[in-house]
């Protein structure tokens, strides 16, 4: 391994090859003096493979003064530097948040979303404050990235405020980040919350109807059932995919199956008529929770010799949940004709 001194020659060297070794190897001899050195080559490096180099190299540095620089990189115009500042950050982890404060305090709204990104990836530290800074923040994009972050790593404490951007109702975008984000930190009392911002699913926005349709997919009951239910004859072909995911996840916790018996003609025609794959899947599945129905039955064993094969496997998952006895035969039968492997696993052979 080079001297400092030899390394910090080659780093200014005309050779690419050369200053990559250089930037390795000031990451190896880990030496304080060598990041002032590594973060003013990064600012005119031209090379890709150099700049990877230097950015490992700070990774590797122990102390503050790597942190110290990558959290000024955030402010950087080139956003390949920007986005490895933010993956060393991440990296050096919790001794990175006294810094992450810092820029929370006095960066522009764009170092400040940057910060939050950096939390998205850091698993330790006290960053309560930095979001409860983030949740107060004067620009939207700044609250509803904090929002969904605060989702993904369901952050139970902040449910409350949460609830409450939402009942505020400042920012279409915002609103539609704290149902997801509700339904990520998974407490079932947030529906009421959601409902009451959004009572009549009937007259909603695409965009706002989809995120409700996840909550009640998580809370939702009896009464959400049928609600959701009458959504499908009513509402676009676009929207069927989340509606029918809605039923299948509510029905077993209400167990009736009154609300789907009405819409057995529009559930046919979606699994018939052409929809997306995943979508005519979800419709034979809604229909398994009527295969006591004969007429029911027997259309779900017809969709046994589909051309599509989710068809094929919601069929055969719908019918051998129904438990009726005659089944075992004729999807023996039907095994001997089947040959993929998972709709074979759902007919029970």
């Amino acid at each position: 391994m080079s001297s400092f001194t030899e390394c910090i020659a080659r780093l200014e060297g005309a050779d690419e090859t050369e200053r990559t070794y250089a930037a390795e190897d000031l990451g190896y001899l880990n030496v304080p003096e060598g990041i002032p050195a590594l973060l003013e080559r990064l600012a005119v490096e031209p090379s890709l493979a150099v700049r990877d180099a230097i950015f490992q190299a700070l990774i590797r540095s122990d102390g503050d003064a790597p942190i110290e620089g990558c959290v000024g990189l955030l402010a950087s115009d080139d956003p390949q530097i920007r986005n490895q500042a933010v993956d060393v950050l991440r990296r050096r982890g919790a001794p990175s948040i006294p810094f992450l404060h810092t820029a929370m305090r006095g960066g522009d709204k764009d170092i400040r979303k940057l910060v939050l990104d950096v939390l998205s990836g850091i698993q330790a530290g006290d960053t309560a404050a930095l979001y409860a800074a983030a949740l107060s923040d004067k620009d939207p994009n700044v609250v509803i990235t904090a929002v969904e972050n605060l989702g993904r790593i369901r952050a139970v404490q902040f449910r409350s405020r949460i609830e409450d951007l939402l009942q505020a109702g400042t920012h279409p975008m915002l609103m539609a980040a704290c149902v997801e984000a509700l339904v990520g930190i998974g407490q079932e009392a947030s529906l009421a919350a959601i409902r009451r911002c959004f009572p009549d699913l009937a007259t909603l926005p695409d965009f706002f109807l989809v995120s409700c349709l996840k909550a009640i997919a998580a809370f939702g009951t009896a009464g959400d059932f049928a609600e959701v239910a009458g959504l499908l004859p009513v509402r676009g072909p676009h929207l069927r995919p989340a509606i029918l995911g809605a039923l299948l996840a509510i029905h077993p916790r209400c167990l009736s199956t009154d609300a789907v018996t009405g819409l057995l003609p529009a559930l046919q025609a979606t699994v018939e008529d052409g929809d997306p794959p995943l979508c005519r899947y979800q419709a034979t599945r809604v229909l398994g929770l009527c295969a006591a129905h004969d007429d029911v039955h027997a259309f779900l064993v017809s969709c046994l010799s589909s051309a599509e094969r989710l068809v094929r496997l919601g069929a055969a998952e719908s019918l051998r949940a129904s438990g009726r006895p005659e089944l075992e035969p004729l999807l023996a039968a039907r095994a001997l004709e089947e040959s993929d492997e998972e709709v074979l696993q759902a007919l029970g052979c």
